[in-house]
């Protein structure tokens, strides 16, 4: 019968472990260390079905010719459409009526809502998942939609029907604000003090991405000097927040528990994509989701 082996169970199997070619994970990967690798000599392939490889997949393992697949397209759709529905909320300042309705048991509708016609969408970052949300936001809305990647050409833009600006611009001109830039040494921090106070009055930030992107200490102080403006934190620093931490104190900061990623029937669209990836491998045909390293600097 099969077993499930995990990053706690993996050194009680190695006599079986000593022969495996391929392995097919997910969320819980061991990382692949030395002394994975060395109990593992016949591995040739893994098959990720989840997002990120960086949290297990090491120079060691490159450096033997290890390949690796991933499911982070598949991660990106789910993660894009609950983006999407976010910010098509925030336009609305959903959250502060919801707030306001339960509280006071009374209707007020929100008089400084944007709304979904002619308002200004920021999009940073334009990977996989901000151009997924690009193309809903521009897809059957009359929107402005402002995007901040220096990776990204005219012709990704015009593609798109986004118009490329820089950080400053976009944080200034948005009336929702969202992240979807990689967490790397670059990123960490990007959003600061400045940027966040440079908001529009009653803007809303977004991040489903990684909570390292945001100054942490100027969001809270922000947050509490600006109290027109909203945070939507489907991801925090750390994560979760501890109890005591400010975050859950401010009034205008909305934190939900990471579930913008694949959520459980969602998850069998992961397996899936590997599932078919090890079909093409065993065939010798190309596969469609290997990580290469430039997919690799770009995941989070």
């Amino acid at each position: 019968m099969p077993q499930l082996v995990t990053a706690e169970t993996w050194r009680a199997h190695t006599t079986e472990l000593a022969s495996v070619e391929y392995i097919l994970s997910g969320w819980g990967m061991p990382i692949m260390d030395e002394e994975l690798l060395a109990a593992m000599p016949a591995l040739k392939h893994v098959f990720y079905g989840s997002g990120s490889i960086r949290q297990f997949y090491t120079e060691d393992a490159r450096n033997r010719g290890i390949g690796v697949s991933s499911a982070w397209r598949a991660n990106a759709i789910p993660t894009a459409e609950f983006a999407y529905a976010v910010i098509l909320l925030s336009l609305k300042r959903c959250w502060r009526a919801q707030q306001y309705t339960k509280q006071n048991r009374t209707w007020k509708k929100p008089a400084e809502a944007a709304g979904i016609f002619r308002s200004k969408v920021g999009i940073v970052s334009l990977g996989t998942i901000g151009r997924r949300v690009a193309r809903s936001l521009t897809c059957g809305h009359t929107l402005d939609v402002l995007a901040y990647d220096p990776y990204a050409t005219a012709e990704d833009a015009a593609n798109l029907g986004v118009r490329l600006v820089s950080l400053d611009e976009l944080f200034s001109q948005s009336d929702v604000i969202s992240l979807h830039a990689p967490s790397l040494p670059e990123t960490k921090d990007m959003i600061g003090m400045n940027l966040l106070m440079s908001m529009k009055p009653n803007a809303t930030l977004i991040n489903t991405a990684r909570g390292a992107l945001i100054e942490e200490s100027s969001l809270i102080e922000v947050l509490k000097q600006r109290t027109d403006i909203d945070a939507i934190l489907d991801v925090t620093n750390p994560e979760p927040c501890p109890p005591a931490h400010p975050l859950w104190q401010l009034p205008n900061a909305f934190i939900t528990p990471h579930i913008a990623g694949s959520l459980n029937q969602e998850c069998y669209r992961l397996g899936e994509y590997m599932a078919d990836e090890l079909e093409r491998y065993l065939a010798g045909l190309p596969l469609e989701h290997e990580v290469t390293e430039q997919i690799y600097q770009t995941m989070a």
